[in-house]
């Protein structure tokens, strides 16, 4: 078989495992959906070139979908890593001129997320209280997995380590809590927060006071599967709208219909 018949072939193969996909979506409504989104947004990259999407399982997409691609939104982007990798925001920025900002605590990514994003990079970590706490930094190996050590879930950190290729680092950083920091950016209500902080998002939203902060779409990093968040966000008045990847997507009830 020549080079062009198995490309040919692999492409055929996407093409029928992507329509498998999307069949399972329209039936499965469980926790299941964020693997399967997952996999259609790596498959929707490799058969399409104009497919713009930069996060890691289609998260930028379905927030685009909800806010039906309007322009100059606004977000704010927690645990925003390198700025580009996998991020829910860089679409956004990009393609559909959102403004914002991204957060994020380990000084060598935030160097690259400042490099390539118009939008302020803050050297903060995002916790239940201001202050100064201790942060594990993954500098080889998982590196999109730092996080503060006292919120860090002992299962998932286990399985960090376990990574041969893994080296960590503690540093000390500024903590500061959510509300704090949009009210500093001029930001109280932003359309979309994604927030990323391996395993303490939790806590951070049941210290965020959502009474003072409309937000319209959150993407929140839930790798537990902890019910604990969806009882958070169903009493602050959102509702459910998607599973992608570890992330679940909660729409704010006035955004419905």
């Amino acid at each position: 078989m020549s080079t062009e018949d198995r490309v040919t072939r692999a492409l055929e193969e996407l093409q029928v495992a992507q329509a498998e996909i999307v069949a399972e979506l329209r039936q499965d409504r469980t926790r299941r959906r964020g693997a399967l989104n997952r996999r259609l947004h790596e498959i929707r990259r490799m058969l399409d070139a104009s497919y713009a999407y930069s996060s890691q399982a289609g998260q930028d997409l379905v927030v685009d979908l909800v806010f039906k691609g309007s322009r100059g939104l606004t977000f704010a982007d927690i645990g925003g890593y390198d700025g580009v990798t996998g991020s829910n925001t860089l679409f956004l920025e990009q393609r559909r001129g959102w403004t914002g900002f991204l957060v994020e605590p380990v000084p060598s990514q935030r160097a690259k997320a400042e490099k390539v994003r118009r939008c302020p990079c803050l050297p903060f970590a995002i916790a239940a209280q201001d202050g100064e706490a201790d942060f594990l930094e993954v500098s080889e190996g998982y590196t999109q997995m730092s996080g503060l050590a006292d919120s860090y879930d002992a299962g998932l950190l286990a399985q960090v380590r376990a990574d041969p290729r893994h080296k960590e680092r503690a540093i000390r950083v500024e903590t500061r809590t959510l509300s704090r920091l949009l009210m500093e950016a001029g930001l109280p209500h932003p359309d979309f927060v994604s927030l990323d902080i391996e395993g303490g998002e939790e806590a951070a939203l049941a210290a965020f006071p959502f009474a003072q902060h409309r937000v319209g779409v959150w993407a929140i990093e839930n790798n537990t599967a902890s019910p604990a968040l969806g009882r958070i966000m169903t009493e602050a008045g959102y509702d459910r709208v998607e599973f992608c990847g570890p992330d679940e997507l909660w729409r704010h009830r006035d955004l419905s219909g």
